[in-house]
């Protein structure tokens, strides 16, 4: 019964921590995969359309990161395929990339940010088709 009493207690509390986990897709509120970044300092949600990968950034209070100022890097990951991105700020707390690619079902996007909300981190996203 104790060891019950505590395995809940345990889940009530790694229930938050594990909403955006890459363990778990996450749909964000643009539609895009979202998921902790720096260990849930920053959440990132990507969307992907066409040739082009829209990176949205909040803290963890889901409040919006202003990006002017900070950079990004993407390894797009599809088809047996990787290709290297700049993300540039895209107002408020966007980042757009384009590349010589078409978003597809099964793509995965490695992220790394440079002085993003004055904070870098790296994560991998697959966006939502």
């Amino acid at each position: 019964m104790l060891r019950t009493l505590l395995l809940l207690v345990a889940l009530a509390f790694a229930g938050p921590s594990l909403a955006h986990s890459d363990h778990k897709f996450v749909q964000g509120p643009n539609g895009g995969h979202l998921i902790d970044a720096g260990g849930g300092a920053q959440h990132w949600e990507v969307v992907a359309t066409g040739n082009q990968l829209t990176l949205y950034v909040t803290d963890s209070s889901e409040k919006p990161v202003d990006t002017a100022g900070g950079k990004a890097e993407g390894k797009v990951l599809i088809d047996g395929k990787t290709q290297t991105v700049s993300f540039t700020p895209a107002g408020a707390n966007t980042m757009k990339a384009t590349g010589d690619f078409t978003a597809a079902k099964g793509m995965k996007v490695i992220v790394k940010t440079d002085g993003v909300g004055g904070k870098s981190f790296q994560a991998r996203l697959t966006p939502m088709m």
